[in-house]
C-alpha cells in the first residue's frame, strides 16, 4: 500500500507544474513627473509617459459626482438619462491598474464625452492631486 501511495505523490509531483509569484515593479509615485501626454477629443483612451514609463488610461464619462479632483472610487455609476452622465473619470490600465479617479465635472454629457480622454492625459502631466490619486493603490 505504502508503494502505491509512494507512486501516485511521485506521479503527482512530476505532472503538476511548480507556480512562481510574478511581481511588477513601476516606480510611479505623486513626485514622477509626465513629459509627454496624448489624448483625443471624442475618444476613451489617453496616454502619457512618467518617469520614462509609458502608462496607458481609459477615460469614463458617469453620472458620480467626485466632489473634488483627485477624489477616488472603485466604480462609477451612470445614468440612464444621458444628461446626468457629466462627471469626467479616469483610469490608468498599464502598466498596473488605478482605481478611478475624478477629474472634473462638465457643463453637459456631451461636453465630458469629447474632452474626458484629453483632461485625462492632460492632468497626468501637471502636479495635482489627481496625478498622486493616479499613482497611489495600485494594483495588477
Amino acid at each position: 500500500m505504502k508503494k502505491h501511495l509512494l507512486i501516485a505523490g511521485l506521479l503527482c509531483v512530476a505532472i503538476i507544474p511548480p507556480a512562481f509569484a510574478v511581481t511588477k515593479c513601476v516606480k510611479l509615485t505623486s513626485s514622477t513627473t509626465c513629459s509627454t501626454y496624448s489624448g483625443e477629443h471624442g475618444q476613451s483612451n489617453w496616454s502619457a509617459t512618467c518617469g520614462g514609463v509609458s502608462i496607458q488610461g481609459v477615460a469614463f464619462c458617469g453620472s458620480q459626482n467626485g466632489g473634488s479632483q483627485g477624489a477616488t472610487s472603485t466604480a462609477v455609476t451612470i445614468s440612464t438619462t444621458s444628461d446626468d452622465n457629466k462627471y469626467c473619470w479616469c483610469r490608468m490600465i498599464s502598466p498596473a491598474v488605478s482605481r478611478w479617479v475624478f477629474n472634473n465635472a462638465s457643463l453637459s454629457a456631451y461636453t465630458c464625452a469629447d474632452d474626458c480622454a484629453y483632461n485625462c492625459a492632460y492632468y497626468a502631466q501637471i502636479p495635482t492631486s489627481f496625478r498622486s490619486a493616479l499613482f497611489s493603490n495600485l494594483s495588477d
